[in-house]
């Protein structure tokens, strides 16, 4: 080895041992610099474990995207939203995760981030629950936008009670609006806060708006008394609250009405009140109401207790529960209390207390029982009464009760005792009257008949005789008188013929009262109704008309007809009989009582009518009902007499103007027994009858006298001027005939 080769020897180790040296210094170094790298990495690793367990901690969605949308990190909610492991979330587009629509959304707003640089906030929809989206720009280390951050949270439920509280808040505001009750809150110094649509109609206001700016002063400008309003206040100052207040406020127009309050006061946290709310109802219809019905109970009340008649309240157990002043005074006792609770039989005769109890019993269960009956009482002296009672059901004090009144009727009893003696003395000495009358007529009749035939005998061998002559007045002066006798007899025999029928209507009357009466008791033997039956067939024998020929008649032919015969009767007389009408007015009636009815009637208006006159007959249907008028252009019927034109056996002239004429004669009125047997034959088929009258104003009194000729007559000249100075129309209406 040379030299050379010594010192590059020796040069190579001292620059090996230098470069070791320096290689020991860099190791170190290195070493150094390994040892923090691996501790930065550690403290990064550490940083990166405690973000995610951060952003898993937290069950919002959160991950890390670049600006395409490139998901760069995740947490767990991320992955489970996006059913992913988290791994496999990176790189992937997020767009692609969720429906086009909502991804159209997601990169709009995220654009939107980019590019103001600010952060971002919308609400999404998806499978069913809302979320809400926070978009942040993430700046790199040379300060560029180059990621987001996006953090979602679910606000399903968040959205469904907002949802929850709108639907709320709209059912009480329109509770609120709606309400029937106006609903208020005030200040305590007088001032409205907010008043309900209804509020503001009861106080007469147009709108709450228009209540809220007008009124100012609630205590002066509402209330009647605004004292009444600072003691309301002073009592929620106490209690809290206030129920059913009653008092008087004022409308917009200043007139007054009722109101009820409900009030309570709203306190802060120190318990200061700050203000007043509650409602309002308008009650003055009800306190109108209950004025009313107290002036009306008073009124009823004063009414029952100075009546005439006595008044009891009796209760289901049969007790007086009250009674008036004037029951009191008819038993004989001094004070109400003494009767009250007492049972109803303290004022029935002992003899009468079985039936009065049996009556109340049925009236309570339902039965039968008279609507109205009589008893005797007894006083508390022992005295014995009449009473007639009625009673109805009723409440009073929410239970049954029974309304009785009572009717002392002792002096009309003892009157009816008089009346019914002096009456059955009256109808003896009316029978034995009627007997010797009828005897009388009876007995007429064949000595007349007699002597009528032997006048004619006797004139006719007069008229051979030399004396004819001279006798032949004397016998037409007993012939005249003989016939008069003759017609008077049969009069009165019809005379006892219809009074006879008026007595078996009246008995027949008389017995349908009796049956309804009896009815109302109940339980009548089957026995007595057949007796009852058998009673009235008899007595029907003796009643007008018949029931069993019945049948249609076109009325219009029919009256033409008894017209035309009328004229025939009447063709001795000057007189023009008018007939109007149509055929096919049809009634159901038997034909001989409507031509005896039609007949009569034609017979009165000639008899009344004087020569030179009209007459007027019309038929005609209007409604339900068929009429027939007679009109005559007599002297018509004074107001007096009017009432007792159907009465029959009146006339209006003295007998002896009429009772030597001729039937159909001018003043040949007769008894009037035409009428009253068509009275009789109304009240049994059905019909009605009616008159209309006018006193001829020339001749006014029934003394007066019409000459019985238009001619003789010094003040009518025409026809036309008697129809229309007096007359009467006699009016007969049927049911029509509704079959037709």
């Amino acid at each position: 080895m040379t030299s050379r080769h010594v010192r590059q020897k020796k040069k190579t180790e001292g620059e090996l041992l230098r470069e070791v040296k320096t290689l020991r210094k860099k190791a170190s170094t290195l070493e150094a610099c390994e040892i923090e790298r691996n501790e930065i990495q550690s403290e990064l690793k550490k940083n990166e474990d405690d973000v995610q367990a951060l952003l898993n901690a937290t069950p919002e969605i959160a991950f890390l995207m670049d600006k395409d949308g490139v998901i760069l990190a995740a947490n767990a909610s991320a992955a489970l939203a996006y059913h992913k492991p988290p791994q496999d979330l990176l790189g992937v587009c997020v767009y692609d995760l969720i429906p086009p629509e909502l991804a159209l959304l997601a990169r709009t707003k995220a654009l939107e981030a980019v590019d103001s640089d600010d952060p971002v906030r919308f609400e999404m929809g998806w499978k069913g629950r809302f979320l809400d989206h926070s978009l942040y720009m993430v700046r790199d280390e040379k300060q560029q936008l180059t990621k987001v951050a996006v953090y979602v949270r679910d606000i399903t439920r968040r959205k469904q009670m907002e949802a929850e509280l709108q639907q709320a808040e709209e059912k009480y505001r329109k509770i609120y609006e709606n309400a029937t009750e106006g609903i208020y809150q005030s200040t305590l110094d007088g001032r409205f806060i907010s008043v309900n649509p209804s509020f503001a109609r009861t106080h007469g206001f147009d709108s709450p708006d228009e209540c809220l700016q007008s009124v100012t002063d609630i205590g002066k400008q509402l209330w009647e008394d605004p004292q009444k309003r600072l003691e309301m206040i002073e009592l929620l100052k106490k209690q809290g609250s206030v129920e059913n207040l009653e008092t008087r406020m004022r409308r917009k127009d200043g007139s007054l009405h009722w109101v009820s309050i409900n009030a309570r006061s709203v306190l802060d946290d120190q318990g200061n009140m700050l203000y007043l709310e509650g409602t309002m109802r308008d009650i003055t219809a009800r306190k109108e109401a209950a004025e009313a019905l107290a002036q009306s109970e008073e009124r009823y009340r004063t009414a029952i207790e100075h009546s005439n008649d006595g008044v009891a309240i009796v209760g289901k157990n049969g007790r007086h529960q009250y009674v008036n002043r004037r029951f009191v005074e008819m038993f004989g006792y001094a004070t109400p209390e003494e009767i009250i609770g007492k049972r109803v039989t303290i004022v029935v005769h002992p003899d009468d207390r079985e039936r009065v109890s049996t009556i109340n019993q049925r009236r309570w269960t339902g039965g039968v029982t008279p609507s109205r009956y009589e008893f005797n009482g007894i006083t508390k002296d022992g005295r014995t009464i009449s009473i007639e009672v009625s009673a109805t059901r009723t409440t009073y004090r929410n239970e049954p009760v029974m309304l009785v009144y009572l009717r002392d009727v002792t002096e009309r009893k003892l009157a009816e005792k008089a009346l019914l003696r002096s009456r059955e003395e009256l109808e003896q000495l009316n029978r034995v009257k009627t007997k010797a009358v009828n005897h009388i007529s009876h007995e007429l009749k064949t000595p007349l008949a007699v002597i009528m035939g032997n006048v004619r005998v006797l004139r006719r061998k007069m008229e051979t005789s030399s004396l004819g002559s001279n006798l032949n007045g004397i016998l037409d002066a007993l012939e005249r008188n003989t016939e008069r006798l003759l017609r008077m007899q049969r009069e009165t025999d019809e005379i006892f013929k219809v009074s006879q029928e008026m007595e078996m209507a009246g008995l027949t009357d008389e017995m349908e009262f009796l049956r309804e009466r009896l009815d109302q008791f109940g339980n009548v033997p089957p026995e007595v109704w057949a007796y009852w039956g058998g009673l009235k067939e008899w007595l029907s024998q003796y009643r007008a008309g018949s029931t069993e020929h019945i049948q249609a008649i076109d009325l219009y032919p029919f009256v033409r007809i008894a017209v035309e015969n009328a004229k025939q009767r009447a063709a001795h007389r000057k007189l023009e009989i008018q007939i109007e009408g149509k055929d096919g007015i049809t009634i159901n009636m038997d034909p001989r009582i409507v031509g005896e009815v039609v007949e009569g009637l034609l017979k009165n208006a000639i008899e009344n009518t004087p020569d030179g006159g009209i007459i007027g007959v019309t038929v005609e249907e209007t409604d339900s009902r068929v009429w027939i008028h007679v009109q005559d252009s007599g002297v018509g019927i004074t107001e007096e007499n009017q009432r007792y034109i159907f009465d029959g056996l009146f006339h209006t002239e003295e007998t002896d103007l009429y009772v030597s004429k001729n039937p159909y004669d001018f003043g040949a009125g007769g008894k009037g027994l035409d009428l009253l047997r068509m009275k009789l034959y109304a009240r049994k088929f059905g019909f009605e009858i009616s008159m209309k009258s006018r006193r001829c104003g020339f001749i006014p009194t029934d003394k007066d006298l019409c000459p019985g000729n238009i001619l003789l007559c010094e003040h009518c000249k025409t026809p036309q001027d008697c129809f229309h100075s007096g007359g009467t129309t006699f009016s007969v209406s049927f049911l029509a005939d509704t079959q037709k």
